[in-house]
């Protein structure tokens, strides 16, 4: 949340420098080098967590390891990327400014290796650190930009100097906890473990992503401005269940996580994840309207209804994140190449038919569906897998409150002052979870977690 909150301070900054049409670019930009990034092997840092909660000493070895690999793939696949966008006709400034924005992925191979090993032997204090040197960086940025001004170079430069800071924080950490003994894997042993993390991160990323650039290609910069701005609203709060599930990975992951009361707090963390996700649902279609063109300007005025649409997907995004954290910690994660595969089929096919006639809102709507198909699909391979579908504690009377108060705001909005009902159905849905005693379960997660400090 902190890397999420950091980073939207920085994106509204860019937003109101550069406009619509010139954001778009740096969207498309984001898109490119994310694509890269997990192509090189961001989704180690999945790999390492889970088996550095196994053995520390493994976890240290591996990561260094896996950092060498991501550098040794990124020069190739960065020219790859930028033939591609050569090959669809983009102009020089935009293939400079990716193989610019390309350069954050060198130090990025270390502070997400270091990362990846702190979560899985619970430093959780010194991968916050790294987040908010991170994120700190970038706010300075941001407040370099609003008051000096600067287009995209200033922007890239901010991403770029962002990117070292946390790589120094990372190297700091990683100096300081590291064991003296460390366990490698052969080559080929490296690559045939941890291939599987680079594949399905990386079509996953591909569906979650490709539909900035199809926007960019078919609708133009304008409407991937558009876009672009209300979707990196979403990427704040998409860390909420990263955040929250990627705490207990270690626990579950680990030989003991079949003992009583893992699946109890499993569940409530999912319940957590639920009301959280209905209660920024709620938020949005309050405030989207008002907030929106005084945050980013009154040229971004669209980008509040994509929000509007997109934020919908949020609901079954936590829950998808869930369910995918269960597979991952029992080793079922080949299942993700088939679910990414499945979901990046529905997106661009949608989004290559709709987009000509629909724009952003094409863009949107196909979000949730291909989140959707991916629900469909992780409920069939955990039925198949465990023979039950782990549910989001107190899902059905939370489901139950949240539609009562979303048919309020719609339809007393109507009579009266649209946030003043809004608010008071918001607060009154707050109310609720607090009384109901579903915070207090909440908590409950991580009591009985014990885990070495700083």
């Amino acid at each position: 949340m902190v890397r999420g909150l950091l980073r939207l301070v920085f994106v509204i900054a860019v937003a109101r420098v550069l406009g619509p049409a010139r954001f778009g670019v740096y969207a498309l930009l984001l898109a490119m080098v994310e694509m890269l990034a997990v192509a090189s092997g961001a989704g180690y840092i999945d790999y390492l967590t889970r088996e550095a909660a196994k053995d520390e000493q493994m976890g240290w070895g591996l990561g260094a390891q896996l950092m060498w690999l991501r550098l040794a793939c990124m020069v190739p696949l960065a020219g790859i990327g930028l033939g591609i966008l050569w090959l669809l006709g983009y102009p020089r400034l935009v293939l400079v400014a990716t193989a610019c924005m390309s350069l954050t992925l060198l130090p990025r191979s270390l502070s997400e290796a270091v990362q990846g090993v702190l979560r899985g032997i619970g430093r959780y204090v010194g991968f916050l650190v790294i987040e908010l040197v991170f994120g700190l960086t970038l706010a300075t940025g941001a407040g370099i930009l609003l008051v000096r001004g600067g287009g995209l170079r200033a922007a890239i430069a901010a991403e770029l100097a962002a990117a070292i800071t946390a790589a120094v924080a990372g190297l700091v950490f990683a100096l300081k906890f590291r064991t003296e003994r460390r366990r490698r894997l052969t080559a080929w042993q490296l690559v045939k473990k941890s291939a599987i993390f680079n594949i399905y991160g990386f079509i996953g990323n591909l569906y979650d992503r490709l539909d900035v650039v199809l926007l960019s290609k078919l609708a133009g910069d304008y409407a991937t401005g558009i876009y672009g701005a209300a979707y990196r609203s979403i990427g704040m709060v998409q860390l909420l269940p990263y955040g929250v599930l990627y705490s207990l990975l270690p626990t579950l992951s680990r030989r003991d996580a079949e003992e009583a009361g893992q699946l109890e707090r499993f569940e409530k963390a999912m319940g957590l994840l639920l009301s959280a996700a209905f209660v920024i649902v709620l938020t949005t279609m309050v405030f989207a309207d008002a907030l929106i063109p005084r945050l980013l300007g009154a040229r971004f005025v669209e980008s509040a209804a994509a929000l509007k649409i997109l934020i919908w997907a949020v609901i079954l995004r936590y829950i998808n994140y869930a369910l995918n954290i269960k597979l991952l910690a029992h080793g079922y994660e080949k299942v993700f190449v088939v679910t990414s595969a499945v979901c990046l089929a529905v997106n661009v096919i949608g989004n290559l038919v709709l987009i000509p006639m629909f724009s952003w809102r094409a863009a949107s709507v196909l979000t949730i569906v291909t989140e959707f198909a991916l629900l469909a699909q992780n409920v069939f391979w955990l039925r198949r897998a465990f023979g039950a579908v782990p549910k989001p504690l107190g899902w059905a009377r939370t489901s139950l409150a949240f539609v009562a108060v979303l048919f309020v705001i719609l339809t007393g909005g109507r009579l009266v002052s649209p946030l003043l009902v809004g608010t008071a159905c918001l607060s009154a849905f707050l109310v609720y979870l607090y009384r109901s005693g579903m915070l207090a379960k909440f908590a409950s997660i991580w009591r009985m977690e014990p885990g070495p400090s700083l």
